[in-house]
């Protein structure tokens, strides 16, 4: 059965969780082992099925899950919300048009300023990112990124955002488009501007996909078919001292990874948790896992 919701309802919702607050840099332990996201406490059943369930990531309160499912015969985007980072999210819904549609719609990102990216095929069958903004009266007419993004014939996925040091915005974002060194790699575009590959550690010769950024833009989580895994897809970060440097090399998140594949590692805003996509047993399909971790003690 198909799950509706108002576009009125979708803003009153949104608009009740989206707004974050600035939180101060943290140390932290190391990963909790991650769990299924329905086995948070009061967590909705009804987020993982047997069908693929996936690429998704929260807003930037960690109050809102938002995700792809093929639960309807084709990709559809679904969010689930909760009322406080300790609870699981609550009874999924899926999000009205113009944001879903008879298109295949996929990997959501939120950002501050109620704008929802996204992947598409609906014009390019290999799918390109699209933004769109909550208002008042719903979401607006997606609008494709262009040219500067997206790349006619390759799949261009998974946006994540930061400031760098000179006040500029920065996506990064992952495209299977032709230049990298392997079946997919890492970009960025700085202020809207022409993609560049990503320079350091994080590309390889392998399949380097689905970014995640820190706030301060100096930590990275992706994941890697490169060498050295556990198998498929497994969880990579990497690190820099500022926003200006490369960042160096890539490192196995052994602790979040599994012989399944481990996909799109999305760090929450304030670095206390990670949703990820991951076949490894215990999921009814491909499922949304979540992994947390303590802040330091003495920090």
């Amino acid at each position: 059965m198909k799950r509706h919701i108002s576009k009125t309802a979708s803003a009153v919702g949104f608009l009740a969780v989206l707004s974050a607050t600035a939180v101060g840099a943290k140390n932290w332990d190391g990963w909790n082992i991650p769990v299924n996201v329905e086995s948070l406490p009061g967590s909705s059943t009804a987020i993982n099925t047997p069908s693929i369930d996936g690429c998704a990531s929260t807003s930037p309160d960690g109050l809102t899950l938002l995700y792809n499912s093929f639960s309807n015969g084709n990709f559809d985007i679904f969010m689930a919300t909760r009322s406080s980072t300790s609870e699981g999210f609550g009874a999924p819904v899926r999000l009205p048009a113009p944001i879903n549609t008879s298109a295949n719609d996929s990997c959501p990102t939120l950002t501050p300023g109620h704008r929802l990216y996204f992947s598409s095929n609906r014009d390019d069958p290999s799918y390109d990112i699209y933004v769109s903004k909550l208002g008042p009266n719903g979401w607006s007419q997606p609008q494709n990124l262009g040219p500067n993004v997206n790349t006619p014939g390759w799949l261009d996925e998974s946006p994540s955002f930061y400031e760098d040091d000179e006040g500029r915005e920065v996506m990064i974002f992952s495209s299977r488009q032709n230049g990298g060194a392997g079946d997919g790699n890492i970009y960025q575009s700085i202020n809207g501007g022409p993609k560049t590959l990503l320079a350091g550690g994080p590309n390889s010769s392998a399949s380097d996909n689905r970014p995640s950024v820190t706030r301060n833009g100096l930590t990275i989580f992706f994941d890697s078919t490169r060498t050295g895994g556990l198998g498929a897809n497994d969880i990579y970060y990497a690190t820099r001292s500022n926003t200006s440097e490369p960042f160096g090399p890539a490192i196995h998140l052994s602790e979040l990874s599994s012989v399944s594949t481990d996909s799109r590692p999305v760090i929450s805003k304030d670095g206390s948790f990670m949703i990820l996509s991951s076949g490894r047993p215990g999921s009814e399909g491909p499922d949304i896992w979540y992994a947390s971790r303590d802040k330091a003690t003495g920090n």
